[in-house]
């Protein structure tokens, strides 16, 4: 029993020091409410709960502040209210301590601090039990199995393992769905990248080349409304080349610093089908300088030193230039790429930027931009890997500094640790705490990918953590519930603007669907060089097989869902998880038509009816409205529109259908009378796709 009940004051310690340090989630009363839940866990009154979570929350914090800085344990640092300040420790640990006012009152004072002072003790902790824990995924069972004191401690006092804080609807079916009238952010974009498949394409007969440039961009397919152009760094006379096949990209600079706008055709061709078919956030970015500029004379394995700021300033700034001249237009220019890593194993172009130099590259790109052909590039950055280990403790050191500049447009991140809603909500927290006294800049999420599905681990949630990043395949609708979850978290954790995958065409299936029939619809994860990194795959050896199919997983029908029905400008508005069944989430915006959109997510096994009422509806003021369009997609049906439409009540009350783990898109108007349709035919119903070369010339799929 009191194993038992030392468990749970560690998971209830974890929970709180999320809202603690997460202020952000916290509202009045929420200490008193967990409480209640661990009185009700442990079999207490919530009086004796009390004393309880808060001196399990004390030593945490404790043994936070001791790992961060051994020298100097402070509990000032943390933001705690006052009265806690002398409390010794055999009283701390023994007398009842902590109430709901004490706790607001500690958010209260956390909020008027930069991050710097109050916030990065806790995320230093964070990075440092991610380097020792390496952000398990097993704490939890751990904890069930009793393993150890300190591996308990490491388990709650680490930001992992994937603990989603979000409520859900105890009884769905007593409860109304409604959008909330409050507007949040405007969408910008949902993106892919052009890195590396460009090389594979020109390989390609020009027939599929151009059906390519269709599937990703026009309205009928995937309709991309961002696209990352990969400014490559590889010369003609390195010293070392990137080993991985394709994965170096001609840089428009030789070696004896001329320029030669003929490289990297396949590239530019890419970049102005982008371009051509009204894709309205194009952005360039750099992995690495070029090698002619480099000391080393490699595009990998480099660190930009001050030095070399200006030569590489002129280099980016030449290049738009240059594609300016030629009618191409960049909106963003992001200057560095994960500049913690400078890849010294060379299988990818790579460059390090320490964060004390990278505000001098941000303030000189700025300065040097301000030309005729060049002003209105924004600049976003700095496109850092990691939520915990990186950006949490890095961006005070130059983040503030090029806010004050002026010297960036949007804050560009990725997520490869994968994390979970707190850490997200702690994210933003601190990217508002840093911009301080102005409004923190947008977010762009522009890269992810390469995770492990949650298929039968976690499913209602999936998994967070760096421990689920490395090779599998799996084309099914799991994976792709994952990636609509991690959109989720940055649409209505973060709001972000823009979210991008990382590489709209992959070559990394397990095996070439041409000589082992049924692979592409095979889940594997026993390949080390098969990876969840595409939108749509390609044959691995089509130079042999000469099988120029574009394959395509569920990932690729529900990524559809946000990049046709959230379109640039669209307004954002909250769906509040409190309203929808457990294990389901919702995105809803308004389009710049006046015609809104609803994803529904739903990773249960089973279907969840729920009650919605528009906008406008007998809880809103005014009525009617109609639902205009719905598809879904599941494991059977990809992007299958659904008829007959559901009805619309006078009220604007209306039922509808979750599908079991899939994702449910509704178009629908306000405030109109509900209006019979016409049953139209829409929809694919396979497992996968192949759009073969057995097409016209005008690539028209």
């Amino acid at each position: 029993m009191r194993l038992f009940i030392f468990c749970i004051s560690w998971a209830l310690a974890r929970a709180t020091v999320s809202r603690l340090h997460h202020h952000v989630t916290v509202i009045p009363g929420s200490f008193n409410i967990f409480v209640d839940k661990a009185a009700d866990e442990i079999g207490n009154t919530a009086e004796d709960a009390i004393p309880a979570v808060s001196r399990m929350l004390m030593q945490i914090n404790e043994t936070a502040a001791a790992a961060a800085a051994p020298t100097t344990l402070d509990r000032r640092q943390f933001g705690l209210p006052k009265e806690f300040y002398d409390i010794p420790p055999e009283v701390l640990f023994t007398g009842t301590i902590g109430n709901a006012a004490l706790w607001q009152e500690a958010l209260t004072n956390d909020a008027r601090f930069n991050g710097s002072t109050v916030n990065q003790i806790f995320y230093r902790t964070v990075a440092y039990l991610q380097k020792a824990e390496n952000g398990s995924n097993h704490a939890m069972a751990s904890i069930k199995s009793a393993v150890s004191y300190i591996g308990q401690g490491l388990g709650f006092l680490h930001i992992y393992p994937g603990q989603f804080d979000q409520p859900q609807a105890a009884v769905p079916a007593e409860v109304i769905v409604r959008i909330s009238p409050t507007p949040q952010q405007t969408i910008q974009s949902f993106g892919a990248s052009g890195a590396w498949w460009p090389n594979y394409l020109k390989d390609f007969p020009p027939a599929q080349q151009k059906n390519l440039s269709s599937l990703l961009f026009s309205k009928d397919w995937l309709q991309l409304s961002g696209y990352r152009y990969n400014l490559g760094a590889s010369g003609d006379n390195d010293s070392q080349a990137v080993f991985t096949p394709g994965r170096g990209v001609e840089s428009f600079m030789l070696s004896d610093g001329s320029y030669d706008w003929l490289r990297d055709k396949s590239g530019v061709y890419y970049l102005n089908a982008a371009q051509d078919a009204g894709v309205t956030s194009v952005v360039a970015f750099v992995n690495a300088m070029p090698a002619a500029l480099t000391a080393e004379k490699k595009p990998c394995g480099t660190t930009l030193v001050a030095e070399t700021i200006p030569a590489f300033i002129n280099y980016m700034t030449e290049v738009l230039a240059h594609f300016s001249r030629q009618d191409i237009r960049i909106d963003y220019i992001s200057p560095m790429n994960e500049p913690k890593n400078k890849f010294p194993a060379c299988n990818q172009e790579g460059m390090a930027v320490q964060t004390t130099d990278r505000a001098a590259v941000y303030d000189h790109l700025r300065a040097a931009l301000q030309t005729s052909t060049t002003r209105d590039i924004k600049i976003m950055g700095d496109e850092t890997s990691q939520i915990a280990s990186q950006a949490l403790v890095e961006y005070e050191t130059w983040l503030p500094a090029v806010l004050a500049t002026k010297s960036i447009d949007a804050i560009s991140v990725h997520m490869y640790d994968f994390p979970d809603d707190a850490l997200l909500i702690g994210y933003r927290q601190l990217v508002a705490n840093l911009s301080l006294p102005g409004p923190p800049p947008p977010i762009k999420m522009t890269e992810v990918s390469t995770f492990t599905t949650a298929k039968d681990v976690h499913a209602p949630w999936g998994k967070t953590g760096p421990k689920i990043f490395g090779p599998e395949y799996d084309p099914s609708i799991h994976s792709a519930l994952d990636m609509a979850r991690m959109i989720w978290q940055w649409l209505t954790l973060v709001n972000a603007e823009s979210w991008d995958w990382w590489t709209a065409v992959s070559n990394k299936m397990p095996c070439s669907p041409t000589l082992v029939p049924g692979c592409a619809t095979k889940f594997d994860n026993t390949t080390s060089s098969a990876f969840n990194d595409g939108l749509l795959y390609i044959d691995p050896q089509y130079a042999t097989t000469k099988d120029y199919n574009f394959y395509f997983p569920k990932r690729f029908w529900v990524f559809k869902h946000f990049t046709n029905f959230l379109r640039p400008g669209a307004v954002r508005f909250d769906i509040p998880n409190g309203l929808l069944p457990y294990g389901t989430v919702a995105v809803a915006a308004k389009n710049t038509d006046g015609v809104y959109s609803a994803i529904f997510v739903n990773r249960n096994v089973t279907e969840q009816v729920i009650t919605m009422e528009l906008p406008g509806g007998s809880g809103g003021g005014g009525g009617g409205g109609k639902i205009v369009k719905a598809v879904q997609t599941t494991d059977l049906f990809d992007f299958e529109t659904i008829l007959p439409l559901p009805v619309v009540a006078p009220d604007g009350i209306f039922k509808i259908t979750l599908p079991a783990k899939g994702v449910l898109s509704l178009q629908f108007t306000v405030g109109a009378p509900v209006s019979t349709r016409k049953r139209a035919v829409g929809g694919w119903r396979s497992k996968v796709h192949r759009l073969f070369i057995e097409r016209n010339e005008d690539g028209v799929p």
